[in-house]
């Protein structure tokens, strides 16, 4: 299947939709297109991410312990212009308003939440299919990166060396970054995701990890679970 770059579920659509608002409510200045740049060639050989990908819990950040530290982060950076605290009340500084900050974590949780990828690679094209959410898709072909304009922004894709990258600035001051990256053996993958607002000084990253598996046999159809078990039955009959 083909999708178009950030095809974003209602679900996330309406996030996008309320952390944008926040977020442009924080900055008067619209951000720039990007421009048609002459990107330069690939170099060197790719690594190939193509395969059955699931996530692997005990490797992966816990999301609310992430997002507890994240918040003692900003309390920490914050606590020399305040002493008022973080929590509820009016906005202290550019970094300390709560409702931004819980919008960003909302929005970041329901990004890095997935617990299955399944990527297509072929020369100069990457598809990373997300379970239940949306996909990313970079035509690369021969060059570096490229760039592009779409209905929510403006995006760039491409590799950083060995290490495959997804960008998306949205308006208001949202940028959504993945850093897709594997290890030595190609068995494990790593998907950090950097989140920025121009309404909060700090960003939110969150790294995942996700494991190879392979498919069950062609005439058998399973449903995978989250515990990794799974329920199959013959293919054409009753499960």
């Amino acid at each position: 299947m083909n999708f178009p770059p950030y095809a974003l579920s209602l679900r996330l659509l309406l996030s996008v939709t309320a952390l944008v608002m926040i977020s442009a409510c924080a900055s008067n200045t619209p951000d720039s297109q990007a421009q048609a740049t002459e990107a330069p060639r690939l170099q060197g050989v790719l690594r190939d991410f193509s395969g059955h990908w699931e996530k692997n819990f005990q490797l992966s950040d816990d999301f609310s312990n992430r997002f507890s530290l994240y918040v003692a982060d900003i309390q920490r950076l914050y606590t020399g212009q305040s002493r008022g605290g973080f929590e509820g009340g009016p906005s202290i500084g550019a970094g300390l308003d709560a409702d931004s900050i819980n919008g960003l974590a909302r929005f970041t949780e329901e990004l890095t939440r997935m617990p299955l990828l399944d990527i297509e690679q072929e020369t100069g094209s990457i598809i990373i299919d997300r379970e239940n959410d949306f996909s990313l898709r970079c035509d690369y072909e021969d060059r570096q990166y490229t760039q592009s304009n779409n209905a929510f922004g403006a995006d760039l894709c491409g590799w950083n060396q060995e290490r495959m990258l997804f960008q998306l600035n949205l308006g208001g001051g949202l940028s959504i970054m993945h850093q897709f990256s594997l290890s030595p053996d190609s068995r494990m993958l790593n998907v950090t995701t950097r989140v920025t607002s121009a309404s909060v000084a700090v960003p939110l990253v969150i790294s995942n990890y996700y494991e190879r598996f392979d498919l069950p046999e062609q005439n058998y159809d399973c449903l995978l679970t989250l515990t990794r078990s799974t329920v199959c039955s013959q293919t054409g009959t009753a499960r």
